[in-house]
């Protein structure tokens, strides 16, 4: 730990970076135990058997790939792609549900999701320095309730169901440097997931890995697949880095 934190304190941050672009969910939102929660509610009620953390990864494995394979003439927002995750859940694994509660686990769980606790302390001090943008596959719907409900009061919200491009299109980041009016070189993208940094470094942005070692519950496997300018262990790391 010490070793760590003098490897931090003389890291410099060097890079005329201007605007930070949070990945939200995974990276600021913990969907696992959001997702969780709600399967558990609908196990409990009907006396189901199921594993709940299973089936949350199960509805989040889908939904991303809905909506970052996607066909650019017929584009989803995250809350079809949780729909239909949801209803082939139910098919494949022959779930007894009611319409009521399908609704309640693709619409109504996805906007309960809480921020992970090494957030909001770090991000309130790097608003002071940097433009802090949500740039996000979430809809509008899901990143502006959970941000509200969350306290996180973003400068911007972008979200790739206004850009109209889904991560990892090279076209999403374009556009989000373009809209912010900085070169994409001065902005830095943070995410847990690699499939987004190395994106963003084909479109010219800084880059940030923050490891979340229980997005996928207690079993996730972080993969750093890449070569960032800072790989962190949290928010905190990340903070006192950039201020640096």
């Amino acid at each position: 730990m010490l070793l760590n934190f003098i490897y931090i304190k003389n890291m410099k941050n060097d890079l005329n970076i201007k605007a930070l672009t949070f990945d939200t969910g995974g990276t600021i939102l913990d969907w696992h135990s959001g997702f969780k929660e709600g399967f558990k509610k609908i196990r409990d009620k009907n006396n189901l058997n199921f594993s709940t953390p299973e089936y949350a990864n199960l509805m989040r494995k889908k939904s991303l790939e809905k909506v970052t394979n996607q066909n650019n003439n017929n584009l989803i927002n995250f809350d079809k792609a949780h729909q239909i995750a949801v209803e082939e859940i139910i098919i494949e694994k022959k779930l007894n549900v009611t319409e009521e509660e399908k609704y309640f686990l693709y619409y109504i769980t996805p906007t309960k999701l809480k921020v992970w606790p090494d957030f909001l302390n770090p991000f309130q001090l790097l608003k002071k320095k940097y433009f802090c943008v949500s740039f996000t596959l979430l809809s509008n719907r899901l990143v502006y309730t959970n941000s509200k409900a969350n306290n996180i009061a973003w400068d911007l919200v972008l979200s790739c169901e206004t850009l109209e491009a889904y991560k990892p299109n090279i076209e999403a980041y374009k556009k989000t440097a373009n809209l912010l009016q900085f070169k994409p070189e001065e902005c830095l993208m943070i995410a847990c997931h690699s499939f987004d940094l190395n994106a963003a470094q084909k479109a010219g942005y800084k880059t940030a890995f923050v490891k979340r070692d229980k997005e996928w519950g207690k079993n996730t496997l972080i993969n750093v697949d890449g070569k960032y300018d800072f790989v962190v262990n949290n928010f905190s790391e990340l903070q006192k880095i950039l201020d640096n």
